[in-house]
């Protein structure tokens, strides 16, 4: 076969990828974008064919996005997904019906995303926030130990987590994964900001939701990044500032906002 007609048929196989990114959060929980800012830009400014809204031990956010896409032309697929907090760590569950509620144990987790014929794959797997704050979702994947013993419950794993800060854990997953588990593997953004989505993304045979069901199922989808701007690496980590700094970075840039008098005070 000449060069030639070996890149076109490599095209023509491209050409009959999907992309889909399942991990990606919204206002309705820790979040900043709207369940609309995130359809229009997946519309408008990315390639993604299929997307899960996946927010924090809740499928109204998804939902909610299911009912906008009813009344309005999208070119892509939407799965109803949640990050769910299991008492081991983040469990993304992806084809849902109703809210998986948080504090199961992983095992009873997978087994109530699979009741509803939905898929388990393991979140952002060995990252551990060293901080907690009741008010904020942390970053609490499980571990290697709950992977091994949980192994025929989960369908797949993040080895692809597009958080910056995110590549040894990254590294490690798909580590575990080709030599232990040989589980679906995804790529997923983790976006919290709207310039994130689609910054890490699975790769499938096909076009669509059904399509990469399938693909998970049979183990046959990859992980991948796409590059990051300085731009919205910075607006990422101005996210992430906690809100404190985020004031007063603001305040000696725009300086103090003028005082407002009492509506109650006479000359």
């Amino acid at each position: 076969m000449s060069a030639q007609k070996h890149g076109i048929q490599k095209i023509e196989e491209w050409k009959k990828l999907g992309k889909a990114d399942v991990h990606i959060h919204t206002n309705i929980s820790d979040a900043r974008p709207s369940i609309q800012e995130v359809l229009d830009y997946v519309q408008n400014q990315t390639d993604l064919d299929v997307i899960a809204i996946s927010d924090h031990d809740t499928i109204e956010g998804a939902l909610l996005a299911r009912q906008l896409m009813n009344q309005k032309y999208y070119r892509f697929d939407l799965i109803v997904g949640e990050e769910i907090t299991s008492q081991e760590g983040h469990i993304l569950g992806l084809f849902l019906t109703e809210t998986i509620p948080a504090g199961l144990s992983a095992e009873e987790t997978c087994k109530a995303i699979h009741a509803q014929g939905g898929l388990a794959i393991a979140a952002h797997p060995f990252k551990k926030s060293r901080f907690k704050n009741p008010k904020l979702a942390t970053m609490d994947g499980v571990g290697g130990k709950c992977l091994i013993e949980c192994r025929q419950y989960f369908d797949g794993l993040e080895v692809v987590n597009a958080t910056p800060t995110l590549s040894d854990e990254n590294l490690s997953a798909s580590l575990i994964n080709k030599t232990l588990l040989a589980k679906a593997e995804t790529g997923s953004s983790d976006a919290h900001i709207l310039e994130a989505i689609g910054k890490g993304y699975t790769l499938f045979e096909g076009k669509n939701a059904p399509d990469l069901k399938r693909a998970l199922k049979k183990h046959q989808t990859q992980g991948l990044y796409a590059s990051w701007t300085i731009l919205a690496l910075l607006k990422y980590l101005f996210f992430f500032v906690p809100p404190g700094w985020r004031i007063f970075i603001n305040t000696l840039r725009q300086g103090r906002m003028p005082k407002r008098e009492d509506f109650n005070h006479t000359k």
